[in-house]
């Protein structure tokens, strides 16, 4: 009997760098942990916001249209016309998450075997929704020591194949904290054009920066129909379980083709779309606030890791996580001995192992990923904890 086979896109998915020490963590309840390898935020999430969910109030939880609500649509082209005037809610399908949004639009523009383009160190995920669509990715050089800067066009020249279709990139970085301002994404729009390719501009960080705001790719009206720009709740009103999220593009025939991907799924959330109603008119003041917070906790982290020898990074100038070269012999190796049998008073903490941010894995061979979504105080005992772990590292090679 033969038996039956799995398809080669789902053989071939990326373990998360960010999860896979999960299952091992739950073994262990009575370890007072301090998570760092995730993205989750422990701010809590607006008032204004759970109080929509608290007061919807229907008799049939229907169907909605496959792009989303025509309220919230209008609501996040209102939004993001902060950066870019004009949008209207033609432009806005609503997706279940950014995760979804970031889907369609590889699933929208590419054939299977084609290529997207993208910095690396890279968002783990950009990986498998690529997989899943068909598509490869196809990783461009950037370091530690320069700030993850793009390389010159002449550098990225040689990226470029007849399968390439975009270039995916997010604004804040993640994993890498990197903003690109104007003259860069300026840079980089001219480029794309210049190769006919998609700019894929991955967004959700936009209102979390410390020093120069990131530019949006919607800003450039000349590279319209090469943008398509994700968004989501998650980050920005500490709503991660919300999955809601948004593709914004001005490109006509994509988003008539993302509609179509909206039917076979039918439609997004409508709970979620009454809380991103909320989302979306909450006051300027909440998001310098929001701001204000992450500054603080960033300095918290960089200023405790600036203590631990043989340790290199590279300040977050946005988001909120920062990528540490570590003298270890292997980040994987170590992640999981923190979790495994590191202990100091009864605390460990939990990284996200570097080469799993990378496609090559050996070129994130001594990086860990930190995020500083915890309170300065414990972001600076888990940065302690940290440097005490180096100290007893069987792998430590200063």
């Amino acid at each position: 009997m033969t038996a039956p086979t799995l398809s080669d896109r789902v053989l071939g998915l990326q373990e998360s760098a960010i999860r896979k020490l999960d299952l091992t963590v739950a073994l262990h309840p009575n370890v007072r942990w301090f998570r760092v390898n995730i993205g989750q935020p422990d701010i809590p999430t607006p008032r204004p916001l759970l109080e929509a969910v608290h007061n919807w109030d229907v008799s049939v939880v229907s169907y909605g249209p496959a792009s989303g609500i025509p309220a919230v649509r209008q609501a996040a082209a209102k939004y993001h016309s902060r950066w870019s005037p004009g949008l209207e809610s033609k432009h806005v399908a609503v997706t279940q998450g950014g995760s979804e949004a970031l889907l369609f639009a590889f699933t929208a523009v590419c054939d299977p075997g084609d290529e997207i383009l993208v910095p690396e160190p890279y968002y783990t995920n950009y990986n498998g929704f690529a997989s899943v669509a068909g598509a490869k990715v196809h990783p461009i050089a950037t370091k530690l020591e320069n700030g993850f800067a793009l390389p010159s066009d002449e550098e990225m020249d040689t990226y470029v194949t007849p399968r390439t279709r975009a270039i995916v990139f997010s604004n804040p970085g993640n994993p890498t904290g990197a903003v690109y301002g104007k003259e860069e994404l300026e840079r980089l729009l001219a480029w794309a054009k210049r190769h006919g390719i998609f700019v894929i501009a991955d967004e959700v960080y936009r209102r979390i920066w410390f020093t120069e705001p990131p530019t949006s790719a919607l800003e450039f009206e000349d590279a319209r129909d090469h943008v398509i720009c994700i968004d989501s709740l998650s980050k920005t009103y500490s709503a991660c379980g919300a999955r809601l999220g948004f593709l914004i593009s001005r490109n006509a025939q994509l988003m008539e083709k993302i509609e179509r991907l909206g039917q076979a799924r039918l439609g997004p959330q409508p709970l979620a779309q009454q809380f991103a109603l909320a989302a979306l008119s909450l006051p300027a003041d909440y998001y310098e606030e929001v701001r204000a917070t992450y500054r603080r906790r960033v300095d918290a982290l960089m200023n405790a890791v600036s203590k631990i020898e043989g340790v290199r990074t590279h300040r977050p100038e946005g988001a909120f996580y920062a990528m540490l070269d570590l003298p270890v012999d292997d980040a994987e190796t170590f992640a999981r001995w923190l979790v495994e049998e590191f202990r100091h008073e009864g605390e460990s903490l939990v990284v996200a192992p570097g080469p799993g941010f990378y496609s090559d894995p050996s070129l994130g061979r001594t990086q860990v990923r930190v995020a500083a979504v915890l309170r300065e105080a414990d972001l600076r005992r888990a940065m302690e904890l940290l440097d005490l772990a180096l100290a007893s590292y069987p792998g430590r090679t200063v």
